[in-house]
């Protein structure tokens, strides 16, 4: 069998050992401000003993230099391609090595506890969904899959164990340049523009799975956070709530009970129930029954009615979308995903987290460049729903409760009703 040959750059006669312990290096102490979900080789779950992985830290820093490279540099996709692969390496039209590096170093003994608990009702049955504990009381929207399954179920399963916040390490980062570029100008403009990345993943990023949803979420304290105006440059929206708090744990379970509200809340993204209030009625987003009549089913007393028609604005917070609906058996679809056109999932263009202001933490929402959704077409299983374009009219905005007094589509309506306006 033929072996592969390394990248260039890699070869053992061209990057020894000991070039490594001659790079200049900067550190930069990092902690852990909520709880960390997941971050180990398997998905949705912590490896205590590498709670932190280098590899994962590379992609956030990646991405985040692709952000500020397409919107606030202005390259073009295909320079932005090119300077993307010369700097963070990768297999392009010929393999090239990193001239970032990054290692991780002293990290804490991390504290690990499961989220979440099992418990039964008044009648000696277990519940369908877990109870919080105090420290994530607020947090289960943003936990939903790692929710687990009750006791007793065919696939039960307990609820999944997190890394409380607390946890710290250094991140130390150095460059390797080869021969070339006599002045440093395009070195030092690289080193710049990674440096602002890192910047902006200690104000937004994270490590461990669902960090648009604020898990996971670092604090660098000698690093100034990305301001609204800086936001502005790079085609994003920022916005802050509330007057702060010390806990930048309350902070983010704020910002996530912000967005349950939005969708969801009784009396706001949904009717209040009205044979008992534990039960509410209704959504007042146009999806539910946007799906009734594409299936032509729904119970007796589900016809479909919302006036907006069959329209998906939610669709814009990120898919797959799971709709489940309650009255299966008296008519109305099975449960349903939504998802964008030719992938499973879309991600969400919103991050929820705590953003560090003054000693203070404030709950703190930032919108994503949103270009991309209008070329993205929605699909169920085995039907396709919507084209490019069609699954948002802004002149029904006012015939959606949730977003008439706030905006005219479903992200920039959040962030009004996010600011408290």
């Amino acid at each position: 069998m033929a072996l592969r040959q390394a990248p260039l750059g890699l070869e053992p006669t061209a990057l020894q050992l000991d070039q490594t312990m001659s790079l200049s290096w900067d550190s930069y102490r990092c902690e852990l401000v909520t709880p960390l979900y997941g971050g180990g080789v398997k998905g949705g779950e912590t490896d205590e003993r590498m709670p932190v992985r280098v590899s994962a830290i590379r992609g956030q820093l990646r991405f985040w230099w692709r952000l500020l490279a397409m919107h606030k540099y202005k390259l073009s996709a295909q320079n932005a391609r090119q300077e993307e692969f010369a700097l963070w390496g990768g297999l392009a039209e010929r393999p090239q090595a990193s001239r970032v590096w990054l290692r991780v170093e002293d990290v804490s003994e991390p504290e690990v506890e499961a989220w979440a608990e099992f418990t039964k009702n008044n009648r000696g049955e277990w519940k369908a969904l877990p109870d919080p504990k105090g420290w994530a009381r607020d947090a289960a929207y943003a936990l939903f899959p790692g929710q687990g399954k009750k006791p007793g179920s065919a696939d039960a399963k307990d609820p999944a164990a997190l890394v409380k916040p607390g946890l710290t390490w250094t991140l130390n980062l150095a460059f390797r340049w080869l021969a070339g570029d006599p002045d440093g100008t395009e070195r030092k403009t690289a080193e710049a523009r990674v440096l602002e990345a890192l910047r902006w993943w200690a104000s937004f990023g994270g490590v461990g799975a669902r960090t648009r949803r604020g898990l996971g979420a670092v604090w660098i304290r000698d690093l100034a956070p990305v301001d609204e105006k800086e936001a502005e440059l790079a085609g994003c929206r920022l916005v802050l709530a509330g007057s702060g708090d010390p806990d930048a744990g309350k902070s983010w379970q704020t910002a996530i009970k912000k967005l349950r509200d939005f969708r969801q809340a009784p009396g706001f993204g949904r009717n209040p129930g009205s044979d008992d209030p534990r039960r509410p009625g209704r959504s007042r987003w146009p999806e539910p029954d946007a799906i009734r009549r594409l299936t032509g089913m729904h119970a007796s007393r589900h016809a479909p009615e919302h006036r907006a028609g069959d329209l998906f604005p939610r669709a814009a917070f990120g898919m797959p979308i799971i709709f489940q609906f309650k009255d299966e058996k008296a008519g109305d679809p099975a449960s349903f995903t939504l998802n964008p056109a030719g992938a499973e999932r879309m991600a969400s263009p919103l991050i929820l987290r705590p953003y560090q202001l003054a000693s203070r933490w404030y709950p703190g929402a930032l919108l994503l460049p949103t270009g991309h959704l209008d070329e993205v077409a929605l699909t169920m299983p085995a039907r396709s729903v919507m084209q490019p374009g069609s699954w948002w009219n802004p002149d029904m905005a006012e015939l959606i409760p949730p977003l008439a007094p706030h905006g005219k589509d479903a992200l920039s309506a959040f962030l009004h009703y996010f600011a408290g306006k």
